[in-house]
């Protein structure tokens, strides 16, 4: 059962009072999500957001019961009705047993990297499993529940999935990316979830002219890479110290330095946009 939290969620339309599980929608079929993160009052990033999720919508060819403006409004109606400042907000999409569409918003529990993460890095690991359609947000639990065992039993904050070409291709809530010289590399985007976050990094590298290669990334890589990070919405842009053995000198890379003060400047100077 997804955890909600706070007093109201919204299905559809209509604000719901949330009665620990009285009211939650039952889905028949795949469903779609999107996960985005508030900060200060403000869903950051929403309009990409937004736009992935439509994307998503349509490669299940599930109706979406709005607009993406009427969404925008819906969202800092619940933001405004649970007075929240920073929280993880979910959308997931999907069909009743009676063929109606339905579009659940609501905020789950949001647990962020403590400040010494970045600070000095997060240990990570390699777990080899694939993600069916790679680009899509569907909901699928037994994947959920195999990469969380895996974290566990390994220890680690992240772990980097690695396909049967023996290559790595993402993080398995993250996408992920290494340091060789003065250039960038990450996975090819038809292999990976398209992060917001990544798109990001993606025009942070276009204003600093950081060469950006999208390219396969075989295991072996690791052993050389000179810096290493992971991007996601709950993450934002995170270093990584260690994958399994390798010690990866991360937090002395200038390139890895840069992104991360940029990027923090990039939704800085959004929330200070929407509050306008």
């Amino acid at each position: 059962m997804e955890k909600v939290e706070g007093p109201y969620y919204l299905l559809n339309d209509e604000l719901v009072k949330n009665t620990d599980g009285e009211s939650y929608p039952e889905f028949e079929g795949r469903t779609v999500y999107e996960v985005i993160r508030v900060e200060d009052g403000v869903a950051i990033f929403l309009e990409d957001h937004l736009d992935r999720f439509f994307r998503s919508a349509a490669y299940l060819d599930l109706p979406l019961p709005a607009t993406a403006e009427s969404i925008e409004d819906r969202v800092y109606r619940l933001i405004a009705a649970n007075q929240v400042g920073n929280q993880n907000l979910k959308f997931i999409l999907g069909e009743t047993s009676k063929g109606e569409s339905v579009l659940w918003i609501f905020f789950t529990q949001s647990i962020y990297p403590p400040k010494s993460y970045y600070e000095e890095g997060i240990a990570t690991s390699l777990f080899r499993i694939e993600r069916l359609d790679p680009n899509i947000k569907l909901v699928r639990s037994d994947y959920q529940k195999a990469v969380l065992q895996e974290r566990a039993d390994k220890g680690v904050y992240e772990l980097l999935l690695v396909d049967g070409n023996e290559e790595i291709t993402e993080g398995s809530r993250t996408n992920v990316f290494f340091v060789k010289g003065k250039e960038l590399y990450t996975p090819p985007a038809k292999a990976v979830l398209l992060g917001i976050v990544r798109k990001k990094v993606f025009e942070i590298c276009g204003k600093r002219q950081i060469p950006i290669n999208e390219t396969a990334i075989p295991v072996e890589w690791v052993k050389d890479a000179e810096g290493a990070f992971v991007s996601g919405t709950g993450n934002n842009v995170l270093p990584i110290s260690k994958i399994g053995a390798v010690a990866i000198p991360t937090m002395n890379n200038p390139i890895v330095q840069t992104i991360m003060a940029d990027y923090a400047e990039m939704v800085r100077a959004y929330k200070e946009e929407k509050k306008q």
